[in-house]
C-alpha cells in the first residue's frame, strides 16, 4: 500500500525522533532527499524519523547483525537505555536472579523495572513470557525478521496504555520477504566452553501477482552451562568484612579484606565437630549438639572445647579444618569453609525453538488481510545454593554416630579415645536446580487499508504460554532417615530405620550415591499458563488544513483481556493444622519449624477497555527561526475491570526552527497497572525474625527517636516493654492486594537534533521520570518501624500488624500497596555520521546516557532515606555503546565497543573509615571491545566472524562485581564463527 505523507497511519503520536543513530546511510543518500512518511513508535499518526517529538533510538537491521547478537535480548541488554534486565547471566542465585527466571530475557528501560517497560512488537502487544507478570520474553521476537528496533523513552500510556511507564521497545519485523536464507553458526569461549550453535532457515514468496506474501521462518539454538567454576575469578567470593571492634571515624578501618571470603560454619565436603578435653560441659548430659552453648563453628572461636575436621577436597582423606585467615567469626579468608558462589550458574544453559508465519494479502488497492503466528518452546536451567545447611546457627547438625560406615576410620579411632559416641557434622545440603520449560503460542488475523481518506487497522489477537517449572529438591523425612547410617550382620550400609527402601546418605566428601539420591531427591512441578486476548480498531488521517498545515488525528477503541495461573508442586503447598508450614522439602523448611514456609496457587483475570484518541496540530510555519511549530496531543481512557477508571494523556511539543535544527519537548502522564501477582497472590504464612521498634532496648531508634517514643505509647505499650520478637520468630504474612490502584508516573523530555551537515546527525535529550504510589511490599521490620516512625501513627502500616493485649507482635501482613516513589533523570546523546570512502563507506555512530539521578523511597513519608543509585556499579552515571564499520560490496569489517564510567562501590556508607586505606569506594571505568567480520564469497553466500571481548576484559574483583552482570562480563572472549546462504 503506498503512503503519502498527509495520510496518518496506525501507532500512536509523536512529533521527531532522535535521528536514526544506528542506521546505516548509503553513499547516495542526502539530506535533500524526501523522506516516506511511515510509522514511528511513539504515534499512531504517519510521520517521518526526524519528526517525531520524543527521543528515539532506532536500531536496524545492520546494526543487529554488526553485534553478532543470535538472541535479540544479547542486543538489547547492551543498549545504554537499558539496565538490570533478565538474561542468560542474572538468573541464576549467584547474581540476584531468580532460577524460575531461567530462559527468558526482560527489557528494563531505564533500570526502574521490565514491568514498566511495554514491549511491542509491529506495534502490537506481544504475550507476556512467565506467569503473573507483564513482561515480554524477547528471545520469542525472531532476530533474522527485524527491520528495526524503536525504542521510545518516556510515558505512552497515552498512546498504547498501561505498562509504558519508562517507555516502549517496539521490534518492527521485514514485510515482503522473498527467496530463501539459510544462517547457520557455532560458537564457543577462548576456554573451548560455553558452546552454542545456530540454525534460522527463512522462506518467503509472492503469490498472485504479488497480492500475496508468506514468511516462515525455523529457528533452533543452544547454549551450554557455564558453571561459576568455570571462571576462578568468577567463583571466588571478595568481601569486606566488618570488624567487631569496628568505630565510626577512629581513623581505623571499619572492614577488613577477604579476597575469597568463606563461611567456617560448614563446607562442602563436611565440617567435623569432635569434643575434647577442654569441652566445657564434660560430665553433663549434653553433647556437641544438644546444648545450651553458643553455635559452634570452625576453629572453635568461643573456646568451647572441641576440635574441627573435614575432608580434603583434593585429595578426600581426613585432616584438621583450616578456618583461613582474618576470621570474623564465621566470615575468613580462604580455608576450607564453604565457598557460596561455587554451586551457580555463571551462564544458564538454553535450548529454544522458534516457528514464526506471517502472511498478508491485498484484497484491493484499498484494503489488505495480514495473519501471523507463531510458537516458540524454551528449554532451560539455572542452578544455586542448597535447599538445606546443617550448621550450628540456620539448620540442625548432622549427628555422626561411631557406628556411622561413612564415618573415616582416622575419626573413629579419635571417638573411641576419647570415649565419645557422637560427634556433629556441618555439611551443605543438596544443590537447588530448576529446570524450566515454556511454550509460547500466538496468532494475530486483521486488516488494514483504506475507508475514503481515512486509514485503519483492525486486528484480533491471542496469545498463550503455558510453563512446567521443576525444581530439585529433598525430602526431608527420607532425608534425615538416609542421614542416620548404621551396618548390617555382614558390614554392609543400611539406614537405622531398617527400612527396606532406605538407602544410605553419605554426606561427606559429596559421596551421595545415586541409590540414596532417588529416595531422597524429589523434583517440584510448578506449572503456569497465561493468556492474552486484544481486539483493536483504529483509524487516523487528515482532520482539517490550517495556513500552518495539516491537523493529523488518529483514534480508536481496544480490548484486552489477561489471565494467569500458576499451581506450586502439592508438597511445596503443604501447611500444618495450626497454619505453619510442613516443611516437606527442604527448600520449604525454615532453621525452626516456625520458619517453614508454603505457597498456594495464584491465579486471576481482569480485562481493559480503552478509548484513545491524538491530534497534531500545525501552529506556525515558515517564519524566521519557525520552519514549523506543531503541537501534539494525545489522551486514553481505561476501564480496568479491578482498578477501575484511570486515564492518561500527553502533550508534545515540536520547534523546528530550520531545516537543520529542531528542538522538543513532551509531558505525559502515564500509568502502570498492577498485574496479576500483585492482585491476586493468595495468603502464605511463615515464620520470620523481625526487629520489634516498641521493643525497650529499640526505641532510641529510628529517625527520630522522640516520635518513635510517643507512637509506641500512643499504641499502649510501655517504656520498659521487652518483646518476643527481640528472641525468636513472629508470623508473617504474604498476600496480594485487590485494592490496589495503578502506577502513576510524570514524565517530561526536552531535546535538541541537530543536522550540521550530509549523513551526520546529533540528538541530546533530557529525559526525567517521576513514579508515584509505585507498587512496593516491605519486610515485616520496615512495615513495624513505618507504623512508628512518623509525626503520628502511620494508619497504612498499622493496619498491617496484628499485636496481643500484652503488645507482642502476632502477625505482621507484607500485602503490596501502593507506597513507594522512584524519580531518574538523564540525557541521552546519539551521534551518527557516515562517510563514503574508497570502494566503500565508514559509518561510526554513538549512543550515550548520562544518568543523574535515579532514587527510590520505598516510603516517601521518610524523605531522607531516599537512595540514590545513579553513579554506582548497577546504575553508572555514563554508559556508552560506540558503533563503526567499513562497509564494502565484498566485505565488513566492524568494531563496537561497550563502555561502562567510573563508579561508587557503595553509597550508603557515611564513615570515612568504612574501608582499608588502599581501597577508595570506587569501581573502575569498564570498555569491552568486539569485532564483526563478513566476507561476501558471492552474491548469495557470506561467512561472518564475531569476536565478542576480543580483549578478555575481565570484571573489577570485587564484591557483586566479579560475578559478572549484564555489563560486566565475567565469561571472557567468545567467538563465533557462520555461513548466510541465499536461494
Amino acid at each position: 500500500m503506498n503512503h503519502k505523507k498527509t495520510m496518518l497511519a496506525l501507532t500512536l503520536a509523536q512529533l521527531f525522533t532522535a535521528p536514526m543513530l544506528f542506521a546505516q546511510q548509503s553513499n547516495e543518500q542526502s539530506t535533500a532527499e524526501p523522506m516516506e512518511s511511515i510509522t514511528i513508535t511513539g504515534s499512531r499518526i504517519n510521520r517521518t524519523s526526524a519528526q517525531m517529538s520524543t527521543p528515539t533510538t532506532i536500531v536496524d537491521a545492520a546494526t543487529i547483525e554488526l553485534s553478532g547478537a543470535k538472541n535479540i535480548g544479547d542486543l538489547i541488554h547492551q543498549l545504554p537505555a537499558l539496565a538490570n534486565g533478565i538474561g542468560a547471566v542474572s538468573s541464576s542465585d549467584g547474581n540476584g536472579g531468580n532460577k524460575s527466571d531461567a530462559g527468558l530475557e526482560l527489557a528494563n528501560l531505564r533500570g526502574l523495572g521490565s514491568v514498566r517497560t511495554l514491549v511491542l512488537v509491529d506495534g502490537r502487544r506481544h504475550v507476556p513470557g512467565s506467569a503473573n507478570e507483564s513482561a515480554v520474553d524477547l528471545s520469542m521476537i525472531p532476530a533474522s525478521l527485524i527491520e528495526r528496533i524503536e525504542i521510545v523513552t518516556g510515558g505512552a500510556s497515552a498512546i498504547y496504555g498501561a505498562d509504558a511507564v519508562t517507555g516502549v521497545v517496539n521490534f518492527i519485523l521485514k514485510k515482503n520477504f522473498t527467496g530463501i536464507e539459510v544462517d547457520v553458526s557455532a560458537g564457543q569461549t577462548s576456554k573451548s566452553d560455553a558452546k552454542q550453535k545456530d540454525f534460522k532457515l527463512t522462506i518467503g514468496e509472492n503469490f498472485a501477482n504479488d497480492k500475496l506474501n508468506t514468511t516462515l521462518h525455523l529457528n533452533y539454538s543452544d547454549r551450554d552451562e557455564l558453571p561459576m567454576s568455570a571462571r576462578g575469578y568468577a567463583n571466588a567470593n571478595p568481601a569486606f568484612a566488618r570488624l567487631g571492634s569496628a568505630k565510626p571515624n577512629d581513623g581505623i578501618s571499619d572492614t577488613v579484606w577477604h579476597r575469597d571470603q568463606r563461611f567456617q560454619a560448614l563446607s562442602r565436603e563436611g565440617l567435623i565437630y569432635l569434643p575434647n578435653a577442654k569441652w566445657v560441659l564434660a560430665g553433663t548430659p549434653f553433647d556437641i549438639i544438644n546444648n545450651p552453648l553458643p553455635p559452634t563453628f570452625g576453629g572453635d572461636p568461643f573456646g568451647l572445647g572441641y576440635d574441627t575436621f573435614t575432608i580434603d577436597r583434593d585429595n578426600g582423606k581426613f585432616r584438621p579444618f583450616v578456618s583461613g585467615t582474618n576470621c570474623q567469626i564465621v566470615p575468613c579468608d580462604g580455608g576450607d569453609g564453604f565457598q557460596t558462589p561455587e554451586t551457580n550458574s555463571l551462564l544458564t544453559p538454553s535450548t529454544r525453538y522458534l516457528m514464526d508465519f506471517s502472511s498478508h494479502y491485498e484484497v484491493s488497492d484499498q484494503h489488505s488481510l495480514y495473519f501471523d503466528a507463531k510458537y516458540g518452546k524454551v528449554e532451560a536451567a539455572a542452578a544455586g545454593q542448597a535447599s538445606v545447611f546443617h550448621d550450628d546457627n540456620f539448620g540442625p547438625l548432622i549427628p555422626l554416630r561411631i557406628d556411622n560406615p561413612f564415618v573415616p576410620a582416622e575419626l573413629k579411632q579419635l571417638m573411641t579415645a576419647r570415649g565419645i559416641n557422637v560427634a556433629a557434622l556441618a555439611v551443605v545440603g543438596r544443590p537447588l536446580r530448576t529446570d524450566n520449560t515454556r511454550e509460547t503460542m500466538q496468532f494475530t488475523f486483521g486488516s488494514k487499508g483504506l475507508i475514503g481518506q481515512y486509514s485503519y487497522d483492525t486486528f484480533f489477537q491471542h496469545g498463550e504460554v503455558e510453563s512446567e517449572l521443576v525444581s530439585q529438591d529433598t525430602l526431608m523425612s527420607r532425608y534425615y532417615e538416609a542421614l542416620d547410617a548404621t551396618t548390617d550382620a555382614s558390614g554392609k550400609a543400611i539406614c537405622r530405620s531398617r527400612n527396606s527402601s532406605c538407602s544410605p546418605w553419605n554426606a561427606m566428601y559429596n559421596q551421595v550415591s545415586p541409590e540414596a539420591l532417588a529416595y531422597v531427591g524429589v523434583d517440584l512441578l510448578t506449572t503456569e499458563k497465561v493468556e492474552q486476548t486484544l481486539v483493536s480498531y483504529s483509524i487516523n488521517g487528515d482532520l482539517a488544513e490550517l495556513d500552518a498545515g495539516i491537523i493529523g488525528f488518529a483514534a480508536g477503541v481496544e480490548y484486552r483481556k489477561e489471565s494467569s495461573q500458576s499451581t506450586p508442586d502439592i508438597l511445596a503447598q503443604a501447611i500444618d493444622a495450626d497454619g505453619v508450614g510442613s516443611g516437606l522439602v527442604g527448600s520449604r523448611t525454615g532453621a525452626t519449624r516456625a520458619q517453614n514456609s508454603y505457597v498456594k496457587p495464584t491465579s486471576g483475570e481482569y480485562d481493559v477497555k480503552e478509548l484513545f484518541g491524538e491530534l497534531i496540530v500545525p501552529l506556525l510555519s515558515d517564519y524566521t527561526l519557525i520552519d514549523n511549530l506543531e503541537l501534539e496531543a494525545a489522551a486514553r481512557v481505561s476501564n480496568h475491570s479491578i482498578t477501575g477508571t484511570d486515564s492518561t494523556y500527553k502533550l508534545a511539543l515540536n520547534w523546528a526552527l530550520t531545516d537543520k535544527i529542531r528542538t522538543r519537548a513532551t509531558y505525559s502522564l502515564a500509568v502502570r497497572a498492577p498485574n496479576i501477582a500483585e492482585l491476586f497472590a493468595p495468603d502464605s504464612i511463615s515464620g520470620a525474625r523481625m526487629t520489634d521498634p516498641c521493643h525497650a532496648a529499640n526505641r532510641n531508634g529510628g529517625l527520630n527517636p522522640a516520635q518513635r517514643q510517643a507512637n509506641c505509647l500512643a499504641l499502649g505499650i510501655p517504656a520498659d516493654f521487652i518483646s518476643e520478637a527481640s528472641f525468636g520468630t513472629r508470623s508473617v504474612q504474604t498476600r496480594g492486594n485487590r485494592d490496589l490502584k495503578p502506577e502513576e508516573a510524570t514524565t517530561y523530555t526536552l531535546g535538541l537534533v541537530w543536522l550540521p551537515f550530509d549523513r551526520f546527525n546529533v540528538a541530546l535529550d533530557y529525559w526525567n521520570i517521576e513514579i508515584e504510589d509505585a507498587i512496593t511490599s516491605f519486610d515485616a521490620s520496615d512495615v513495624l518501624s513505618n507504623c512508628v516512625d512518623g509525626a503520628a501513627l502511620d494508619p497504612k502500616f498499622c493496619s498491617s500488624v496484628s499485636r496481643r493485649a500484652d503488645g507482642n507482635i502476632n502477625l505482621v501482613s507484607v500485602a503490596n500497596i501502593n507506597a513507594s516513589k522512584f524519580i531518574a533523570n538523564g540525557t541521552d546523546l546519539d551521534l551518527s555520521y557516515s562517510l563514503p570512502l574508497s570502494a566503500g563507506s565508514v559509518d561510526t555512530s554513538l549512543v550515550l546516557t548520562y544518568l543523574g539521578e535515579r532514587e527510590f523511597w520505598q516510603n516517601p513519608e521518610f524523605q531522607s532515606n531516599a537512595l540514590n543509585d545513579a553513579g554506582t556499579s548497577r546504575y553508572p552515571h555514563v554508559r556508552a555503546l560506540l558503533r563503526a564499520a567499513y562497509r564494502t560490496d565484498t566485505y565488513t569489517i566492524g568494531w563496537t565497543m561497550n563502555y561502562a564510567s567510573k563508579s561508587t562501590f557503595n553509597k550508603t556508607t557515611l564513615n570515612d573509615d568504612a574501608y582499608p586505606e588502599w581501597f577508595d569506594n570506587k569501581v573502575a571505568s569498564y570498555a569491552k571491545h568486539n569485532l564483526f567480520l563478513n566476507y561476501n564469497i558471492s552474491d548469495d553466500v557470506s561467512t561472518y566472524l564475531n569476536i565478542d571481548n576480543i580483549g578478555d576484559k575481565k570484571p573489577q574483583y570485587l564484591p557483586g562485581i566479579n560475578q559478572g552482570t549484564l555489563i560486566y562480563d565475567a565469561v571472557g572472549r567468545r567467538f563465533n564463527l557462520g555461513v548466510k546462504v541465499k536461494f
